[in-house]
């Protein structure tokens, strides 16, 4: 229910007692409540969804996947490739409790 409202993604019915059958939801709830969801202290129902929102798109485009070989799609403001004595550019992730960083032009 919290994935369709947050994401629009609506889920698939799985057998009861069958833990392994929804592996990658309980793999992706894991790392949202360890990276984002557990640093928060929240007011509101709406705080939680935007926490989710951002951090689905952190995780979308930002971190790390085995599934893209562990390059990340670039953000829109880090399309144009840097030079080779480029600098590093550091993105507040979740307001600044974490980063992702970059090398920019």
């Amino acid at each position: 229910m919290w994935l369709k409202k947050a994401t629009g993604i609506e889920g698939i019915p799985i057998p009861y007692g069958a833990p392994h059958a929804n592996a990658y939801l309980e793999r992706f709830d894991l790392t949202l409540r360890v990276e984002a969801l557990d640093r928060f202290i929240f007011f509101c129902e709406r705080h939680i969804y935007r926490v989710i929102k951002e951090y689905i798109k952190y995780y979308n485009r930002g971190r790390p996947s085995q599934a893209t070989r562990a390059i990340p799609d670039p953000y829109p403001e880090l399309l144009v490739p840097p030079p080779k004595d480029g600098k590093v550019a550091s993105l507040p992730i979740l307001g600044g409790i974490d980063h992702d960083y970059r090398l920019v032009a």
